[in-house]
């Protein structure tokens, strides 16, 4: 008959059941609240994004409040005048490069019929008739009924609807910080409290860096792909250079879709158009590479490339695209908690090791008397017997 486990009573056993409920309740509501804390995870980034701007001002006697709605106002300052110098010539590229799709197509296949590679014109003919034929059916086939209608008007709506929530999220974020973090600071003891602000106040810089160093990525690669594709004179350069900026937020591929769409354009006029455009997005990526992610992005988040690739493939199988782009931020945090816990776990296994060899080998001072320290107790001051010199037995006069 096999012994019972005296730990598994039937009360611990109803007490582990209850907590395993208890975790797949929170699992569920926490998935089915996920919209709510993504654009929490939004607010708080770019909370972490404008602070800086908010202290500079709060410095100069603003309040919080006045601060962050003053870099508010700036920034609706600039969306404003960027769509007002923007949107009117991109509109009108994107029109007229959609009407002039069908003859960029007629020049690549003609420019692919008159390779001297076989594979060249075969496979590349066959493919442009394939892009082309889905592009049309994506352009005619949309009759848009009325539920479609009505979800596309949803959907213009709920993403109004998150920007505003985002920015008041990231608005009382901000101004409530000071409490929020005092409770959380309040739930670990006095000892380790230190290293949770430290831990807290690094997840903040890394976030804020990064989501600060990546707008200004996207501006210098749009702005320097705006500036080349206008002084060679390649048609569509405003809507190729904004979709360069857009595309540098995208991790690992976003590159070559912004500089693969630009050859293709480029390719329909000439080929030496096309080399000159593929020399130029190396070059551009290999300066961005080399200068500005090494100083624009110091010290921002610091992951190494194995966690950006994990991180992005997890955030775009639970989100999707949206995951991808705010993986990388969550998984700094991440792996802030992760480098903390395993420093603490180093640090616990050190002392305990160094408390093991002191008991094991004491020092010497701890054992050895200094010869001009006082006797500690009598016993020390007196001799030992065998050290004492013998004594003569005193003889009377008569012996």
């Amino acid at each position: 008959m096999t012994p019972q486990n005296p730990l598994m009573t039937p009360t611990r056993v109803m007490i582990n059941t209850i907590a395993v409920i208890f975790i797949i309740a929170m699992a569920w509501l926490l998935f089915q609240i996920r919209s709510i804390i993504l654009l929490l995870i939004i607010g708080i980034i770019l909370a972490g994004a404008i602070e800086p701007l908010v202290f500079r001002l709060r410095r100069r006697g603003l309040s919080r409040g006045q601060s962050i709605m003053l870099v508010y106002v700036g920034l609706f300052a600039l969306v404003g005048l960027g769509i007002y110098l923007l949107v009117p010539p991109l509109i009108r590229q994107v029109s007229a490069l959609n009407e002039a799709v069908p003859s960029i197509f007629e020049s690549l296949r003609q420019q692919a019929l008159e390779s001297d590679n076989t594979f060249i014109r075969r496979a590349g003919y066959r493919t442009l008739i394939n892009v082309e034929r889905a592009y049309e059916g994506l352009r005619d086939s949309p009759n848009i009924e009325q539920e479609q209608a009505v979800g596309v008007a949803t959907s213009v709506i709920g993403i109004i609807f998150t920007g505003i929530s985002t920015l008041i999220v990231a608005f009382y974020w901000m101004t409530e910080k000071a409490t929020i973090k005092r409770v959380m600071l309040g739930l670990f003891s006095f000892q380790r409290r230190d290293r949770a602000h430290a831990i807290w106040d690094e997840i903040e810089y890394k976030i804020g860096g990064w989501t600060r160093g990546q707008l200004l990525l996207m501006l210098i690669i749009g702005v320097c792909s705006g500036l080349f594709y206008y002084a060679i004179d390649l048609r569509f350069w405003l809507a190729l250079a904004i979709w360069a900026a857009l595309t540098e937020a995208i991790p690992f591929i976003g590159p070559f879709l912004g500089g693969g769409v630009a050859t293709l354009i480029a390719l329909a006029e000439s080929p030496q158009t096309a080399l000159i455009v593929i020399g130029f997005t190396i070059a551009l990526q290999q300066f961005e590479g080399a200068v500005l992610v090494p100083r624009v992005m110091r010290n921002a988040v610091g992951m190494n490339p194995l966690t950006v690739v994990l991180a992005v493939l997890v955030g775009g199988v639970l989100i999707g695209p949206l995951g991808s782009l705010l993986a990388i931020p969550v998984g700094a945090a991440v792996q802030v908690l992760v480098q903390n816990l395993l420093r603490l776990r180093d640090d616990r296994i050190e002392s305990e090791l160094r408390t093991a060899t002191a008991d094991r080998h004491p020092h010497p001072s701890d054992t050895l008397t200094s010869p001009f320290a006082p006797p500690d107790s009598a016993a020390a001051a007196t001799p030992p017997e065998e050290s004492q010199p013998a004594r003569r037995p005193v003889r009377s006069p008569a012996q």
